[in-house]
């Protein structure tokens, strides 16, 4: 099972480094176009899924997910995790647009104990699990080293690792300037949502 952990894009609590770049309002319809081709993405993958949603869950935008959702726990990313991939599976961010499906695939079919694939921030794209116990324990969350960190969790607690490629996500303004630059070099195809909503920034 795939999960997507998104945040409702209300603006003001949505992509909050970027609003100095795009506005609160912006900033909410980035989210909600990033989000828009992940699902895409995810829903072309064939693999099963839910979304794990953060922020008020009355909000319209919800009611357009189409798909099967929960809301998220409270706590840190270390609880929600655990909570979202109780019974195993491959956990997946929300502002990584131009995810390869092949990512997701690699993921949901690896058999170690955790599959990561690290970001170029020094986090994680996704992490996949047959059993979240204690292992997002004693991990720093939005931080350089929490890649590394999560990484040493694992094997100080005997689990088996697989590491994926690594990619990236969209949290800072140097993360939005890599992503339009990166979007000139893929197929037309690719995060249509996100382009289109760029397109109208210029």
């Amino acid at each position: 099972m795939l999960i997507v952990f998104a945040r409702v894009p209300e603006p003001g609590t949505t992509k909050t480094r970027l609003i100095p770049r795009l506005g609160p309002a912006g900033a909410a319809r980035l989210a909600a176009a990033m989000t828009g081709d992940v699902l895409d993405t995810v829903r072309a993958s064939g693999l099963p899924f839910r979304v794990a949603l953060d922020g008020d869950v009355r909000h319209p935008w919800v009611r357009t997910l189409d798909c099967e959702w929960e809301a998220q726990v409270a706590g840190d990313l270390g609880r929600r995790l655990t909570h979202a991939l109780r019974d195993g599976g491959v956990a997946v961010g929300s502002d990584a647009p131009t995810l390869p499906a092949g990512l997701l695939h690699e993921a949901h079919a690896s058999t170690a104990d955790i599959v990561l694939s690290p970001a170029f921030d020094g986090g994680y794209i996704l992490v996949g699990v047959s059993d979240p116990s204690d292992i997002f324990e004693l991990v720093p969350w939005s931080s350089p080293e929490t890649y590394a960190r999560q990484h040493q969790r694992a094997l100080d607690l005997g689990r088996s690792v697989r590491v994926l490629p690594f990619w990236y996500d969209v949290d800072r303004q140097e993360d939005l300037d890599f992503l339009t630059t990166h979007l000139r070099t893929l197929p037309e195809r690719v995060a249509p949502r996100t382009r289109s909503f760029l397109s109208a920034e210029r």
